[in-house]
């Protein structure tokens, strides 16, 4: 999982911490990822900075642009990901189970992941375009394959962050008013919900990597 580092350098007594684009930032990370379910606001950033709510005004406009730096921020982080030397469907393997565990803890940010325009992309497709390069692929299939492994790891955490809790989806079945045939057919399927969720990132994984290797096994175009 993706730290962020705080900094806290030696301040003289009552002197109020150095405030700084970057700490705000830091800030809002570690706020979204103490608390996932609770909605990010400035002033819950600005506590943990040690700063006025307005004071962080002059450094980004609304919520909005404060999310959007978090998520960039996030982004760029996992590029420091180490990824071991092998094959490169493994190492293919280990980087999108390093992305699915730094963004996993981050549900608010998938919006301001998915629709980006900074660069906070650009360090994790260079290290994926690294990992593919031995595949040989051509450039049209390289394309194709960034996009697929992107698309699959990002798609997978928007669903991670968003989808209804298995117990709660049991509960609904719990709830309804009268007897229906329709319930009793259900409630086997949501029992295994669970096990079917742990398993759900691991299966298109797989899909993805044999995607690509049946990508690289084709002849050039």
């Amino acid at each position: 999982m993706t730290q962020v580092a705080t900094g806290s350098g030696r301040r003289g007594r009552g002197r109020p911490p150095r405030l700084s684009r970057e700490r705000i930032v830091e800030g809002a990370v570690e706020v979204l990822l103490a608390e996932p379910a609770v909605s990010l606001t400035i002033k819950r950033v600005a506590d943990v900075v040690g700063a006025a709510p307005m004071a962080l005004y002059r450094y980004f406009p609304d919520r909005d642009a404060l999310l959007q730096a978090a998520a960039d921020h996030v982004l760029e982080a996992m590029r420091r990901d180490p990824i071991p030397e092998g094959p490169w469907p493994d190492r293919l393997r280990a980087w999108m189970r390093a992305g699915q565990a730094n963004l996993r803890p981050y549900p608010q940010l998938m919006p301001y992941m998915t629709t980006t325009r900074h660069p906070a992309w650009t360090p994790g497709l260079t290290r994926l375009r690294e990992i593919l390069l031995p595949a040989g692929l051509s450039a049209e299939d390289l394309a194709l394959a960034v996009t697929l492994i992107s698309s699959t790891l990002l798609g997978n955490a928007v669903y991670e962050g968003y989808r209804r809790p298995d117990d709660e989806m049991t509960a609904l079945l719990d709830d309804t008013p009268a007897p229906d045939p329709r319930t009793d057919l259900l409630r086997p399927l949501l029992a295994d919900l669970p096990a079917a969720h742990a398993r759900l990132f691991d299966t298109i994984l797989e899909q993805t990597v044999t995607t690509v290797e049946r990508l690289a096994a084709e002849p050039s175009r």
